[in-house]
């Protein structure tokens, strides 16, 4: 039987939690461009900041898994 170790457990997390930021990025901008075609200028500008608020954070998770990644494979920086 075999264990998932903790390091990879902590990479699925910070990869599920990534994508699930770039999916409410996305619902986010769809928001802010629904909101321009209604003329509601300041709700749109508001939708489009906290997607991009979204984006730098599914960003951020997605550089934790890739650093989660190879610690747990012993990769060593070689630069």
């Amino acid at each position: 039987m075999r264990f998932i170790s903790y390091g990879k457990v902590k990479e699925l997390i910070y990869l599920g939690l990534g994508i699930a930021m770039l999916v409410l990025a996305y619902q986010f901008f769809s928001m802010a461009v629904y909101y321009m075609g209604k003329a509601l200028v300041a709700t749109s500008a508001l939708s489009a900041l906290i997607g991009f608020t979204f984006i730098v954070a599914s960003i951020q998770l997605f550089r934790l898994s890739a650093i989660a990644k190879s610690a747990t494979e012993g990769g060593g920086s070689e630069g």
